[in-house]
């Protein structure tokens, strides 16, 4: 019998994944069901996915800009009053792009066959953020489907926002960069040899400037195919240790410690996963289920594991703030924005600020890092082209004034 990889909620609100051998989906889906579990998607095991890790997924993610598109249009039907099969099949006659067509055939064809809308883009696997299936089960159930969406699309549009400013504002240091490494290594292994032989035939006696230069010459001669080496195996290693839960944890442990890079790394998570929560908790969403959804959202493993343990102290009893308090991941202020909100009754307005906070930290760090940055690297750039420079005219003025003299 074919074995299926499914992900289900118990009656508790705890979320997991399991692999069970069943005759086919359908039955499979009857025995979860009739054990009160709630089905969000079943699919095939592939024993390959397994073996690599999840270094391959099963299906390709949805690209972000055909996915907010895709949203606008669909609410747009919805509110006009069409069914939502109707809407999915006018949405899917005037679909141009190829790998999403065929994802958004397959949402139509499950709804058609008797799904509901959270499940059908539950089972596309990886295609879509397990926050949007989660987000779409709240809006089954509280019947404004067409409000969970919104509130979805502005968390979306929110976050996009966020990774195009500090990509904006990372592009011009990083190519400056880029150029000052590609000329000190031209001027390394290109003009200083050129200069390096007269030097050394004329016997003259080199100042200290340009023997390092000169050594510095050798060895990037003879060690740029190490160091062409070591770039091409740096992503491959990152990819092997971000293929294994255990890997990931560890360079997530790694990046927050980094000097001045690791505040604004865990800026960055604070805001993701209170907006991620804030969302969701908005949406009507248990809780215990929303701690669930957002570990599975976050891209650090070190939140993913901290928010897993929050999860269960909250099933023991335990309220959020506490459990947050409790982490290495959170800021104090931040706990304590949670706590007013637990107590108050506004704990989604809450999170929202508390993100809204982060992200006018992250901004504001961000931009200040790059002021600083690239006086930084033109003044670098220039010290070491200068101190070439000087290593090579120093030796041809001593040698100048040898032969006039």
């Amino acid at each position: 019998m074919p074995r299926f990889r499914c992900r289900v909620g118990s009656s508790t609100g705890e979320v997991s994944i399991q692999e069970i051998v069943a005759p086919s989906e359908g039955a499979l889906r009857g025995q979860l069901e009739e054990k009160g579990y709630f089905v969000f998607s079943i699919r095939p095991a592939r024993a390959w996915e397994n073996l690599l890790g999840g270094v391959v997924s099963s299906q390709r993610r949805v690209r972000l800009r055909d996915f907010i598109l895709f949203n606008q249009e669909f609410t747009a039907l919805l509110k006009a009053g069409l069914p939502v099969l109707t809407a999915l099949d006018l949405l899917l006659a005037h679909e141009r792009e190829g790998g999403f067509q065929k994802i958004l055939s397959q949402v139509r064809d499950d709804v058609r066959a008797g799904a509901s809308l959270s499940e059908a883009f539950a089972n596309r696997g990886n295609a879509f953020p397990a926050i949007y299936s989660a987000t779409l089960a709240a809006g089954e159930r509280s019947g404004e489907l067409v409000t969970v969406i919104q509130r979805y699309l502005f968390y979306l549009k929110t976050v996009q926002s966020i990774q195009k400013k500090v990509m904006s504002a990372l592009i011009y240091p990083v190519i400056l960069l880029t150029l000052s490494v590609a000329l000190i290594f031209l001027l390394l292994t290109v003009i200083v040899p050129k200069f390096s032989e007269l030097f050394i035939g004329s016997g003259a006696a080199l100042p200290a400037i340009t023997q390092i230069v000169l050594a510095a010459s050798k060895v990037a001669q003879v060690g740029w195919p190490l160091a062409l080496a070591a770039l091409i195996a740096a992503p491959v290693l990152f990819k092997i240790l971000s293929a294994r839960p255990e890997g990931r944890l560890w360079l997530a442990r790694v990046r927050m410690r980094l000097p001045l890079l690791g505040v604004n790394i865990r800026r960055y998570n604070i805001s993701q996963m209170c907006r991620t929560l804030g969302t969701l908790v908005a949406g009507g969403i248990p809780i215990v289920t929303a701690l669930d959804v957002v570990a599975e959202a976050m891209s650090n493993e070190l939140y993913k594991v901290e928010l897993r343990n929050v999860k269960r102290q909250v099933l023991e009893g335990q309220a959020l703030w506490s459990s947050l308090q409790k982490t290495n991941v959170m800021t104090p202020m931040a706990v304590e924005m949670v706590e007013v909100g637990e107590s108050t009754g506004s704990l989604a307005e809450m999170l929202d600020q508390v993100s809204q906070f982060y992200d006018e930290e992250l901004s504001t760090a961000v931009e200040r890092f790059v002021a600083l940055l690239e006086p930084a690297l033109l003044l670098f750039m220039a010290v070491l082209i200068a101190l070439v420079v000087l290593s090579v005219y120093m030796p041809l003025f001593s040698m100048y004034n040898l032969v006039s003299g």
